[in-house]
C-alpha cells in the first residue's frame, strides 16, 4: 500500500504560477490546493489540514507577509516554504526570520523545487516524531520520576510545578543521593522551552583550570592543547535548560564570570573574540551549605543571591516515611526481567535503615538483591551486608531507642505494629479499604483514619 500524498497548498495570485508549482511537484507525489492571495490561505487552513504551504510573497488583497504572521500564530502551523521574485532575497530572509521554514527564489528549476519541499517535509516530520517520542517518554515515566507519595514529595513537587513554567533562576539543596537531578528535569520538561537541550555540567568533576572553557567554550591557542574552536555547555544549552550540579564546588575564579553570564546573557569564550547571546534557563544544585560557604569565603555571595532566586530543598530519604518501600517496590518494577518481591523481614529491614545515602543507595541495594536473590522473594541475605548489620538487635528493630522513655518507645513500638500489620492487610486486599478493614475487624472509617495518620496511600497497592 503506497504512503498518502502530502497535502501542499500553494498560494500565488498568478494562475499560471500556481499551475507551474503544481505540475512540478507532481500529482503523484502531492495533494495540491490552489488559492490566490494570503487571506483565501487563511480561510483554507480553518477548514483543511495541509502539510505545507508554498506562500508567495507579493499578492493582493493580503500578501505573503501578512499572511505567514497569522499563519504562524496558529497551534500547529505546516511548514512554510516563501516564494519571491526578489533579487536580492532581502524579503525572503525576512520571511524566515518570521518562521517561514524556507523559500525559494523565481525563477526556479523543477529539481530545485522539488528538494526543497521534500527536505522541507522530512525536516517537519522529524520535529513531529521528536515531540511525539518525548511525550511518549513523559507518559511512559508517569506524571514524576520522583516516586513517593509522602507529605514531604507532595510539597516539593507542588512548589516545582509553580516554578516550572516561569524563567527564573533555581538552587536545589539537599543531601548527595536525593534525587537533585530528577528535579532539575522535571523544572526542565514542565518549561516553556522543554523542547530545548537539558545539558548538565558536574562541577565537582571539573578540574579549576577548565571549568571557564567548559562552561562558555574557547577559542583556539587560548590555553596548551587548545587546537581548534570549542562552544562551551552555555552554548549547548541555548534555548534549553542548564543544570550546574555541585555548583557549592566550583571554582572562585570562574564563580565572577558566571555571574556576569547570568546578569547580562552573554558568554566570552577563553581567548577573546566576540561575545554571545545565549537563552538559558540555569538550575543549580548543591549539597553544601553556601551560606557558610560564603562565611568561609569560598563561595560569593552576589552569585548565591542571584541563584537563589527560588531555593527548593530535597528532603532526605529518612525523612519520607512509607517512600523507602514504595521506592524498594518502584526499582524492582523498574527491572523487566524479574518478578521478585520483598520478604516482610528484608522490608522491615528497608524500612528501619536510615539510609545515608539516600535514593540512590536504596537503588543500589535493590539492584544488589536482584543480583544475588535465588528465588523469588527477596530476603535478608540478599540485602547489602552493611544495611543488614546495621539493624539494631532485639526490640529495637521495633524502632524504639534505649535513650527513649517508656511512654516514647511504647508510641513507637505501637506505631511500628500498625504500620506494619495494616501495610500487609493494605496488599493483601490490593488496596481495597472496605476488605481490609473487614478482615482487620475494623470500621472502614477508623481504618482510613489511621491509614492518614500512618501516611499509608491505599493507591500505592491498588497499582
Amino acid at each position: 500500500m503506497s504512503p498518502p500524498r502530502a497535502r501542499v497548498l500553494v498560494c500565488d495570485d498568478e494562475p499560471a504560477a500556481r499551475r507551474g508549482a503544481v505540475r512540478a511537484l507532481g500529482s503523484d507525489s502531492y495533494d495540491c490546493v490552489e488559492c490566490a492571495n494570503g487571506a483565501e490561505a487563511i480561510e483554507a487552513l480553518a477548514h483543511d489540514v495541509f502539510d505545507l504551504i508554498l506562500l508567495d510573497l507579493r499578492m493582493p488583497v493580503m500578501d505573503g507577509q501578512k499572511a505567514l504572521a497569522e499563519i504562524v500564530k496558529l497551534s500547529s502551523p505546516p511548514p512554510v516554504i516563501v516564494v519571491t521574485a526578489d533579487a536580492s532575497l532581502r524579503t525572503a530572509i525576512d520571511a524566515v526570520k518570521s518562521g517561514a521554514a524556507n523559500f525559494v527564489a523565481k525563477p526556479y528549476e523543477i529539481d530545485a523545487l522539488r528538494h526543497i519541499v521534500e527536505t522541507t517535509l522530512s525536516s517537519s516530520q522529524l520535529r513531529r516524531d521528536n515531540r511525539q517520542l518525548r511525550a511518549e517518554v513523559r507518559h511512559l515515566r508517569g506524571p514524576s520520576a520522583l516516586v513517593g507519595d509522602s507529605p514531604a514529595i507532595r510539597e516539593l513537587l507542588s512548589a516545582v510545578d509553580r516554578v516550572a513554567p516561569t524563567n527564573a533562576t533555581v538552587l536545589i539543596v539537599g543531601e548527595s543521593g536525593t534525587g537533585k537531578e530528577l528535579v532539575a528535569r522535571r523544572l526542565h520538561e514542565h518549561s516553556a522551552t522543554e523542547r530545548g537541550p537539558f545539558v548538565t555540567v558536574n562541577c565537582s568533576a571539573i578540574p579549576d583550570t577548565l571549568v571557564e572553557s567548559e562552561l562558555f567554550g574557547h577559542r583556539r591557542g587560548a590555553f596548551t592543547g587548545a587546537d581548534r574552536d570549542r562552544i562551551g555547555k552555555f552554548q549547548e544549552a541555548d534555548g534549553g535548560t542548564l543544570f550546574l550540579d555541585e555548583i557549592g564546588d566550583m571554582a572562585i575564579e570562574a564563580q565572577a564570570k558566571l555571574l556576569r553570564v547570568l546578569q547580562e546573557g552573554e558568554v566570552e569564550p577563553l581567548g577573546g573574540g566576540k561575545a554571545v547571546r545565549v537563552n538559558v534557563r540555569v538550575v543549580a544544585a548543591t549539597h553544601r551549605d553556601l551560606k557558610q560557604a560564603v562565611s568561609d569565603g569560598t563561595f560569593r555571595e552576589d552569585l548565591l543571591f542571584r541563584l537563589k532566586v527560588i531555593d527548593l530543598s530535597m528532603p532526605p530519604l529518612r525523612e519520607r516515611g512509607g517512600d523507602i518501600l514504595r521506592l524498594a517496590r518502584h526499582f524492582l518494577s523498574e527491572r523487566p526481567d524479574t518478578t521478585l518481591t520483598f520478604s516482610t523481614e528484608a522490608e522491615e529491614i528497608l524500612s528501619s535503615y536510615s539510609w545515608p545515602g539516600n535514593v540512590r543507595e536504596l537503588r543500589n541495594a535493590v539492584e544488589r538483591a536482584v543480583i544475588f536473590c535465588d528465588g523469588d522473594v527477596v530476603q535478608p541475605r540478599d540485602l547489602p551486608s552493611d544495611i543488614v548489620s546495621d539493624q539494631p538487635s532485639g526490640p529495637s528493630l521495633l524502632a524504639w531507642s534505649p535513650d527513649d522513655d517508656f511512654q516514647e518507645a511504647k508510641q513507637k513500638v505501637v506505631e511500628r505494629f500498625e504500620r506494619d500489620i495494616l501495610t500487609r492487610a493494605m496488599e493483601a486486599h490490593l488496596g481495597n479499604v472496605s476488605q481490609a478493614a473487614r478482615a482487620l475487624g475494623l470500621h472502614r472509617q477508623n481504618l482510613q483514619q489511621k491509614l492518614r495518620q500512618l501516611d499509608i496511600s491505599a493507591e500505592t497497592f491498588r497499582s
